[in-house]
């Protein structure tokens, strides 16, 4: 299985030192190392059963979207989107609700990954079609629970969903499963996420809107754009979706059962009556591509550490023989 590591702040061995580790904290939220270490799980375990014939990319960014997707397998069977979730304890899938189990009570989760996983799969799917590419499939949403102190009661979830001790099976069920992709066409759906068509090579004429998964050579997103699309993409409570009843979007999913549009990047264009530009703030500065508190943030973090080595330091000193 060839895999393509697209995963931001890693160095060239693939690891994460401190600086880089509390830049991803700030930028993605506070257990985003603990989800790499669930793809790293999940990765491994799939690149044992899969030896070739797949193609597997690792929080590749759609576009010009900034749109990060956890994990795309694309193969001979179809396309996957996995979500490698790292949490633990009794949980339930129903439909698409998903929420804890505490002495058979049930209580909704903050973040749904049922939905959020359902979702990203049609953020794919779209980006596929808007490149002009037809897909013989639907995307198909997979969750997978890599630790095994996670218990999930399952009845008919809106996505697939594996457990720790089933991964093995759900990859041998790839590499048996009916063939919908010959090579060719898989190769051309994973030049398509590493090079995006422009506009102006789109067999398709464009729509009158502007395409968040357009390249980004060919018209690139204002700097104020830039800074909204920021601070919807880095809200503390999604990666990379967020559920809102406002219209600020480049497109809605037809047939959501939420009945609300999902935020995937700001859109240029008011959805007042009318269409009239709505006035936009001015961008925020970024100082060595953080923002003003994160730097902030970061410099206290590191104060700490030199207040802490200080005292560590006296007291060896004071106390030497």
């Amino acid at each position: 299985m060839k895999i393509i590591d697209q995963t931001p702040f890693l160095d060239s061995n693939g690891q994460l030192n401190l600086a880089n580790r509390i830049q991803g904290m700030l930028k993605y939220g506070l257990s985003w190392p603990a989800k790499l270490e669930a793809q790293r799980k999940v990765i491994a375990q799939l690149n044992r059963a899969i030896e070739k014939g797949y193609i597997l990319f690792r929080n590749p960014k759609l576009g010009a979207s900034e749109i990060i997707i956890p994990l795309i397998l694309i193969g001979t069977s179809g396309i996957y989107v996995l979500e490698a979730t790292p949490l633990k304890g009794f949980y339930r899938a129903r439909g698409d609700e998903w929420g804890t189990l505490t002495n058979g009570r049930f209580q909704p989760a903050e973040i749904n990954i049922l939905s959020r996983t359902a979702r990203m799969a049609k953020v794919l799917q779209v980006f596929f079609e808007r490149q002009g590419t037809k897909l013989a499939a639907p995307i198909e949403p997979v969750l997978l629970a890599i630790d095994p102190g996670m218990h999930i009661e399952m009845v008919r979830p809106a996505v697939r969903v594996v457990m720790s001790d089933a991964i093995d099976r759900f990859a041998a069920s790839l590499l048996t499963g009916r063939v919908v992709y010959n090579s060719p066409t898989v190769n051309e759906l994973v030049e398509r996420i590493l090079n995006p068509r422009s506009i102006s090579q789109q067999s398709q004429p464009p729509e009158p809107v502007d395409d968040a998964f357009k390249v980004k050579d060919e018209t690139p997103f204002p700097a104020t754009e830039s800074s909204r699309m920021q601070a919807i993409m880095n809200a503390p409570h999604n990666d990379a979706l967020i559920e809102t009843g406002q219209s600020e979007v480049d497109f809605a999913f037809e047939g959501d059962p939420s009945g609300q549009p999902t935020v995937l990047v700001s859109n240029p264009r008011s959805a007042r009556a009318g269409g009239y530009p709505q006035t936009m703030k001015p961008a925020k500065k970024l100082i060595l591509g953080m923002l003003p508190w994160q730097l902030g943030v970061l410099a206290g973090m590191f104060l700490c550490w030199c207040l802490i080595m200080a005292i560590s330091g006296y007291l060896i000193l004071q106390f030497q023989p």
